[in-house]
This record gives C-alpha cells, sequence and structure tokens, in this order.
C-alpha cells in the first residue's frame, strides 16, 4: 500500500512538472492563486487522469499482462522523453504571457496542464492502479503544487536549480519509473 501510494504520488508529481512552472512564473509575477482557482485547476487534474487512467484500465482486461505492462513503459517512458524535450523545444514560455489569473485563465490553464498528464494517467491505468487513486492523487498534487507555489521560489533560489537540468532529470526519473513497469 505504502509503496503503491508512493509510486502514485511520484508520478502525479513529476507530470505536474508544467505546474510547478507555472506556478512559479505566478508567484514571480506576484499573482496569488486563489483557493477558488486552485480547486478548479486541480479538479481538471483529476477528471482527466481518473478517465485517462480509467481507460488504460478497460484497455488492460483486453490485454495480456505482458503487453500491458510493455505498454504501460512505453507511455510512462515516452511521457519522460516528452518532459525532458519540452524546455528544450519550446520558443516562447506560455507563462510569460500570464499577467493576472481570472477564472478564464484558470480553466484554459488547468485544461492545458490536464491534458498533459494523459500519456502518464493511462500508464499508470495500464500497470492496473485504481482509475480513482490516480484522479485523485493527481487532484492532491495540483492542489499542493498551486497552493504551495510561492516557496518553491526559495527553495529554487537557494539550490540554484537550473529549470532544463531540473526537468531533465524529472524525465529520467519518469523513463526509468516506466521500465520498471516491464520489470515487475
Amino acid at each position: 500500500m505504502l509503496q503503491t501510494t508512493l509510486y502514485l504520488l511520484l508520478i502525479a508529481l513529476i507530470n505536474s512538472f508544467d505546474n510547478i512552472g507555472i506556478r512559479i512564473a505566478y508567484s514571480i509575477g506576484g499573482i496569488k492563486v486563489q483557493l477558488k482557482k486552485n480547486f478548479l485547476i486541480s479538479l481538471m487534474a483529476f477528471t482527466v487522469a481518473f478517465t485517462s487512467s480509467l481507460s488504460g484500465s478497460l484497455i488492460s482486461n483486453f490485454l495480456s499482462d505482458n503487453v500491458a505492462s510493455f505498454l504501460s513503459m512505453l507511455l510512462i517512458s515516452g511521457t519522460g522523453i516528452k518532459i525532458m524535450l519540452e524546455p528544450f523545444l519550446k520558443k516562447k514560455d506560455i507563462t510569460e504571457q500570464v499577467k493576472t489569473l481570472s477564472y478564464k485563465e484558470s480553466i484554459s490553464i488547468g485544461l492545458a496542464l490536464a491534458l498533459d498528464d494523459i500519456g502518464g494517467s493511462v500508464g499508470v491505468g495500464l500497470a492496473g492502479y485504481h482509475p480513482l487513486a490516480v484522479g485523485l492523487t493527481f487532484f492532491f498534487v495540483s492542489f499542493l503544487i498551486f497552493f504551495s507555489g510561492n516557496y518553491a521560489i526559495e527553495l529554487l533560489s537557494k539550490f540554484k536549480i537550473d529549470k532544463r537540468i531540473a526537468t531533465v532529470l524529472a524525465g529520467l526519473l519518469m523513463i526509468a519509473m516506466g521500465i520498471s513497469q516491464i520489470l515487475d
């Protein structure tokens, strides 16, 4: 049980790396994310993660354990590769355009961030994790990221962690977790 919880928290955290980047950008700009808007963003993360994981779980019913594990490994590792490459391929960061946080922006940011997590959520569903647990974990992690965003700036400035290096490390960890799916 503890291993499953830690695994889901780690997957949700890694998949939510963009949330951290956006939250840091809001903090730098002095923008506070109100509790209602944080809840709205987190609810979108839950909905997409739950639906994606449920899809992965349903698909796994029609596949052998080996095929489901292999597909899970491909999706989770593919998500890790995407996470690693994204900062190097982006020409302009969406967070630079944000000046204030309205409900419309909360919805668009929340949806963009949640849709970015589909691959990891389907992969976790294929691996056999319960969709409700996956959805709730993504909700919890997203909520905490936006709630505690102001503290992230202090941490990054203390350790002087370059965003690209942190992204590559997160991607490598995601790939390792994906590969672990075929080793179980």
